[in-house]
């Protein structure tokens, strides 16, 4: 194998790595030889300028065929990335990277001539869409889209319940977290993220990555104009990376805007200004998240109260809110344009009837105040049913 000696000559510090690919190649022990080159080129340590471009072309094609569909575009994917060293992406070098992986996506190597499955076939062509969004014009971002849109329409539903949907689904939100995060909105940002984090262990991700994504999540559940329910952001393990570090601020503002805590809302950024101006996202939307924190101080008020108690007056309202008077008629009528309570409100008694309220993720504290109301109607009903039995006994006899 006269590359891999001359690539060990080349990197000393790699030799061990390419000494080891040789020996298994003569074995033919395929399988490890696979599970090798896919962490040589997940490690940055291992990344020689165009090291990884080299090892596919004059080693990694000879036993292409023998390798797991899936393993192989998962490697090649990420040899990919090695076209493009430039930071951001120069165009030709992501045109060349696109150009690799479309010609990943077209083999017909396998036996039988047969080309990628469906899961593998969703990797490559994730993989492409995110060069797409990478070059960064807005033409090649819309090419981004129609694979997305094909692997979402075609690919996806033909593998769900197959065993290999997490791989598959996991690359799609991945990329999908890449498009609206550049693109917008951030609702869509964060319905991908959730998705994505579902169906990838948090563990392959770099501490980098997880820092960048509880950041990223976070940002968008607290911009997002139909995000309500922070109950489903905070029951993501990723969010611990912030805690005690320079974005812990965020994590407990994520519990505020959950509790609807309007004076936890005011002294969090009293403390945190500085930080909080520095992040643009919430800079540009200070009177939205004025306004969602209302909205949810207001659920909270509403989910608190007992069943038979949903006549709320406005004054009270207000108080809690801590909104003039003659704001609150439109915070209730905010509330209910965007699905989040149903109720009239009566002008004449200032006063509103609540019939319903949108339902959350809810933490143990919720949770317990739930508890207690359910007990309290259990007692109420056994009350009720003792009450009738006494009055009416010839029912029961």
């Amino acid at each position: 194998m006269d590359f891999l000696r001359k690539e060990a000559a080349k990197y000393p510090d790699l030799a061990q790595r390419y000494e080891g690919f040789g020996d298994l190649y003569q074995k033919k022990l395929w399988h490890q030889l696979t599970v090798d080159i896919s962490s040589f080129v997940l490690d940055p340590a291992c990344r020689k300028k165009r090291n990884w471009i080299d090892l596919y072309n004059n080693f990694v094609k000879l036993f292409e065929d023998k390798l797991n569909q899936l393993k192989f575009v998962q490697i090649t994917s990420v040899i990919a990335q090695q076209f493009c060293p430039s930071i951001p992406a120069k165009t030709h070098e992501v045109e060349e990277a696109i150009a690799f992986m479309q010609e990943i996506e077209t083999k017909k190597v396998w036996k039988g001539e047969k080309g990628l499955e469906d899961e593998a076939m969703v990797v490559a062509r994730m993989a492409v869409a995110e060069l797409f969004i990478r070059q960064g014009s807005e033409a090649n971002r819309e090419k981004a889209t129609e694979y997305m849109k094909d692997v979402k329409e075609n690919l996806l539903p033909r593998i769900a319940g197959s065993g290999a949907e997490t791989v598959a689904n996991s690359s799609y939100y991945r990329v999908a977290c890449e498009y609206y995060k550049v693109k917008g909105p951030a609702d869509e940002f964060y319905k991908a993220a959730i998705q994505f984090l579902a169906y990838t262990s948090q563990d392959t991700l770099a501490p980098e990555q997880q820092v960048s994504l509880a950041v990223d999540i976070s940002l968008a559940a607290l911009v997002g104009e139909t995000v309500y329910n922070f109950g489903e952001v905070l029951a993501q393990p990723i969010l611990t990376v912030l805690d005690g570090k320079e974005y812990d601020w965020l994590h407990r503002l994520l519990k505020i805007f959950h509790n609807g805590d309007i004076d936890g809302y005011a002294a969090l950024f009293q403390d945190n200004e500085k930080a909080i101006n520095n992040q643009p996202l919430l800079k540009a939307n200070m009177e939205n998240l004025r306004q969602k924190i209302g909205l949810l101080c207001l659920m909270k008020l509403v989910f608190e109260r007992p069943p038979e108690e949903r006549n709320i007056y406005l004054d009270e309202i207000a108080e809690a809110t801590q909104l003039e008077s003659d704001h609150v008629e439109w915070l209730l009528m905010r509330a209910m344009s965007k699905g989040l309570i149903k109720g009239k409100i009566d002008g004449v008694e200032r006063q509103v009837q609540i019939s319903w309220l949108k339902p959350r993720v809810l933490d143990k504290e919720q949770l317990e105040i739930l508890d207690n109301k359910l007990t309290e109607w259990t007692e109420n009903v056994t009350d009720t049913l003792f009450f009738v039995q006494k009055e009416t006994p010839e029912i029961f006899a």
